[in-house]
């Protein structure tokens, strides 16, 4: 029995690797750690719901866990959290505004700015404002986060990385 020509055999091997599928990357763990003020919570207890919430976020690449205080973190994103004055103004109550905010809940104006590390080097941060009434069980600041997490991946994606063409005059 002939063996294969060497030419339908390395078509056959190509074809097989182009046939197999590609190997996914193992997801990146990033570490979330929060400082400023986050309603709902002591600042030290919001990174493990931050991590939660940026899993929710649907980034393949990347898998977060909360920081470990103890141990150092190369690949990070920083949470700067802020309460944002209640612009209000001097309008004329005519029921008691504490009152309002025990039934309806107290809905507060804050900013954050998440900034990304990557094996220890800054690479791009993002920011944005939400009114949200804080804790762990508020859906517009679990939309918040997660809407953070994803243009911090966007704006992540948009760098390129690809080294300037230099012309010498």
């Amino acid at each position: 029995m002939a063996s294969p020509s060497p030419i339908l055999a390395g078509l056959l091997t190509g074809a097989l690797f182009l046939s197999a599928p590609l190997r996914a990357q193992p997801a990146i763990a990033v570490s979330a750690e929060a400082s400023g003020e986050l309603p709902g919570f002591r600042i030290e207890e919001a990174a493990p719901f931050l991590a939660g919430q940026m899993n929710k976020a649907g980034i393949a690449a990347w898998h977060f866990v909360p920081r470990d205080p103890a141990a150092a973190a190369p690949n990070r994103i920083e949470w700067t959290f802020e309460l944002l004055p209640y612009a209000g103004g001097q309008v004329r109550q005519f029921f008691p505004m504490a009152g309002v905010q025990r039934m309806l809940g107290a809905h507060r104006l804050i900013s954050a700015e998440a900034k990304l590390y990557l094996s220890g080097q800054y690479q791009t941060v993002t920011l944005g404002q939400e009114v949200v009434q804080g804790g762990a069980g508020d859906p517009e600041l679990a939309a918040f986060i997660a809407r953070v997490t994803q243009m911090l991946h966007t704006a992540y994606d948009a760098i390129d990385m690809t080294p300037a063409v230099h012309k010498t005059p």
